[in-house]
């Protein structure tokens, strides 16, 4: 769909922030160029440096069924960036003596299970904000598919180790979310009601919320798309309330200006200090030691002295300089933030559509502008590495032939929900946990996910289907996880 044309320019743009001087005059016609090639819908962006706000700005549409624009005030999910509100939380408890970034979890949740024991008595705070547990993919998968966190929690006793622990990182959604256990056992709040009084209130963040019902009830939310074979589609906003401390912020990017100078700041705001700056100089010190390849495919465009994760944080070298950033990712929504503290610039990016790598792209530009440089177009440098050239189709998979009622039966995986697929009439469906898809075969004979609320949006996830000697289905993999049938 082409959404921004030259002629509905000031439509979609608003700005509240004056100083844009230290922009190029073509800065906002270069954005919307970059929003249709990557097909983003909608972006916010907050930018500051030396403690002010240099720009808050909204551009495109919050949504392709109304075409209502973005501004400055738009609300957008926030993602991973949560990770950063829950890690100021344990520190904030910390300056008050209740807390040590050291404490194993079980001193504060005595009934946490995990398969080895040595692991779950030993994982820390500091290991669960710097996914050092050594137990990945699987947990992060249970969470979103989970009744409750402490169902999610009681499934990894039955959990493999992934890696040795305190050896790799391993991004993991479950254990961060003890921290959010953590805050509430130790402050007798809720997370979100700690999190309002101890950082959104003080800081005036009143459009930030991280109950579905104060998002829901917003009428200036932008709503979640997808992009998917040249088309877009507008999805259900994501939200599941347990996960909080991992990612459920909404904000906006007038919001989020005033957390970045505040980190900036070190834990000052309005001449108040909220938390000990040693503490947010510990959040972002490297922890453990990345592959910029393992990580993100935007790590590879530039060359990195060093990559690293702190305390809910990205920690890496750019332009000689450091910097702390984090994506957020979920369903329809992504955002990045990116703070380089020795020059005092604050960078964040929402747009509401999946994986819309523009973000990092629209980031790096930004940084590059403040520090004086334009040798880089981020967005062109970017843009190839996850847009490789379409495959011939001798270079296309081949998957097995398999009807509908040969994938009925029960798939098992240890510390996981069971994954059953059904068939009633000609409809196929597949429950694990308390989700529930419809599967159906495209022209390659792939079968694909599909939610019933939405059916008519095209959901890229896939049913990968292993068969035994005999020509049956011996093994289903859903999101890279192996289930036998039973």
């Amino acid at each position: 769909m082409k959404y921004f044309l030259s002629t509905l320019f000031l439509l979609f743009c608003f700005s509240s922030a004056a100083q844009v001087q230290q922009l190029p005059e073509d800065f906002d016609e270069t954005v919307l160029r970059n929003m249709e090639k990557w097909h983003a819908p909608g972006l916010g962006l907050a930018i500051v440096k030396d403690g002010q706000t240099i720009l808050t700005k909204g551009y495109g549409v919050k949504s392709f069924d109304t075409m209502d624009p973005v501004n400055e005030n738009t609300l957008f999910q926030a993602g991973s960036t949560t990770k950063a509100f829950a890690a100021m939380s344990i520190a904030m408890l910390i300056d008050q003596g209740k807390a040590a970034w050291d404490d194993p979890i079980i001193k504060h949740i005595p009934e946490f299970k995990m398969k080895d024991p040595y692991v779950q008595n030993n994982l820390t705070i500091r290991d669960a904000f710097s996914h050092n547990s050594g137990v990945g993919q699987l947990s992060n998968i249970n969470m979103f598919i989970g009744q409750d966190i402490d169902e999610t929690w009681a499934l990894m006793a039955d959990v493999d180790q992934s890696a040795t622990f305190r050896q790799r990182w391993e991004y993991n959604n479950t254990t961060f979310a003890l921290s959010g256990r953590v805050v509430e056992r130790l402050s007798g709040l809720k997370f979100h009601e700690f999190v309002k009084k101890n950082i959104l209130d003080p800081l005036g963040m009143d459009d930030t919320h991280l109950l579905d019902e104060d998002v829901r009830s917003d009428p200036n939310r932008a709503q979640a798309h997808q992009h998917y074979n040249g088309a877009d589609y507008q999805i259900s906003y994501p939200y599941i309330e347990y996960t909080q401390s991992a990612g459920m912020i909404n904000s906006t990017p007038v919001d989020m200006a005033k957390w970045m100078k505040f980190l900036l700041a070190k834990g000052e705001w309005s001449g108040e200090r909220l938390v000990a700056a040693e503490h947010i100089e510990e959040m972002m010190s490297p922890q453990m030691l990345l592959e910029p390849a393992d990580i993100y495919p935007a790590a590879t465009t530039y060359d990195h002295d060093y990559y690293s994760y702190g305390l809910a944080w990205f920690v890496h070298d750019f332009r000689g300089r450091k910097m702390a950033m984090h994506t957020g990712s979920i369903d329809g929504m992504i955002a990045i933030i990116g703070l380089i503290p020795e020059e005092n610039i604050g960078v964040y990016v929402f747009i509401n559509s999946d994986h819309i790598e523009y973000r990092h792209a629209l980031m790096y530009q930004v940084i590059d502008t403040l520090l004086g440089r334009d040798d880089t177009d981020w967005s062109e440098k970017i843009y190839p590495v996850y847009h490789p050239e379409t495959e011939t189709e001798d270079e296309k998979e081949s998957f097995p032939s398999v009807e509908p009622q040969e994938l009925v039966g029960t798939y098992k995986l240890a510390g996981s929900y069971p994954l059953n697929i059904e068939m009633e009439g000609s409809v196929l469906t597949a429950r694990t946990g308390v989700v529930v898809f419809d599967l159906s075969r495209n022209e390659a004979g792939r079968y694909q996910f599909k939610i019933p609320e939405t059916k008519n949006v095209p959901w890229e996830r896939f049913l990968d289907i292993e068969l035994n000697d005999n020509g049956g289905v011996s093994k289903v993999t859903l999101g890279g996880l192996p289930y036998k049938k039973q």
